[in-house]
């Protein structure tokens, strides 16, 4: 039984203006989602990565506070939990697969948030804006 869970984000629209069916996002969170939901730390893979990778910075007293922050990690396009060259039904499968770029990703984090869990894109902080400088909201 995985330890994380499913956004099934349905069909995607990438920047290169391919239409992604049935993509899923990976994501784990750690902690409590605050009445506000202010506390949240968004924290994506690198290419490659799995959130297994970034569980040594999250515990009590460590920079990534469970018991303060609602800590959300998301799984990037291609790591093999989300949607993948290993895990995408032909016509998309192996060297099929196409490019997600770190905008597509951001995008389908930002859905993730708001689908999911409330959390609005303009609560989100700066740091949201600048990864996804392309965005209709940010033009």
């Amino acid at each position: 039984m995985p330890d994380y869970r499913i956004f099934e984000a349905g069909e995607v629209v990438l920047q290169s203006g391919l239409t992604y069916r049935r993509a899923r996002l990976a994501y784990k969170t750690y902690g409590a989602l605050d009445a506000a939901r202010s506390n949240v730390i968004v924290y994506p893979t690198s290419y490659g990565a799995q959130h297994y990778d970034l569980e040594w910075a999250i515990g009590e007293g460590k920079a990534l506070d469970p018991s303060k922050y609602f800590i959300v990690i998301m799984n990037k396009f291609g790591n093999g939990l989300s949607s993948s060259p290993s895990n995408t039904p032909p016509p998309f499968d192996r060297a099929r697969y196409p490019h997600f770029t770190m905008t597509d990703n951001v995008r389908v984090q930002q859905r993730l948030l708001q689908e999911v869990f409330g959390i609005r894109r303009d609560g989100m902080g700066q740091a949201a804006k600048e990864m996804a400088p392309s965005s209709p909201a940010n033009n």
